[in-house]
């Protein structure tokens, strides 16, 4: 599953879990994010929304990925 997360009209931190690793997008900017496959039925991740922060959790096997507006990786 892909999708897009954006900072819009303020700084957004971007956390990924269990990971730890964050990114800081300044309005405009996004990253685009990318859960590895799960089973049927089975959910691949949570999104959590805080003030200024968006926390990417995932609940299976593998990791996030996700690349910025470059198409440049920023979870390795």
């Amino acid at each position: 599953m892909k999708f897009r997360v954006a900072a819009v009209e303020a700084p957004l931190t971007v956390r990924f879990e269990p990971s730890g690793m964050e990114y800081e997008l300044s309005p405009g900017e996004h990253v685009d994010v990318e859960w590895p496959p799960v089973a049927p039925g089975e959910i691949a991740g949570d999104i959590e929304y805080g003030p200024g922060t968006v926390t990417i959790v995932e609940r299976g096997r593998g990791f996030s990925r996700a690349w910025n507006a470059a198409g440049v990786e920023v979870t390795t």
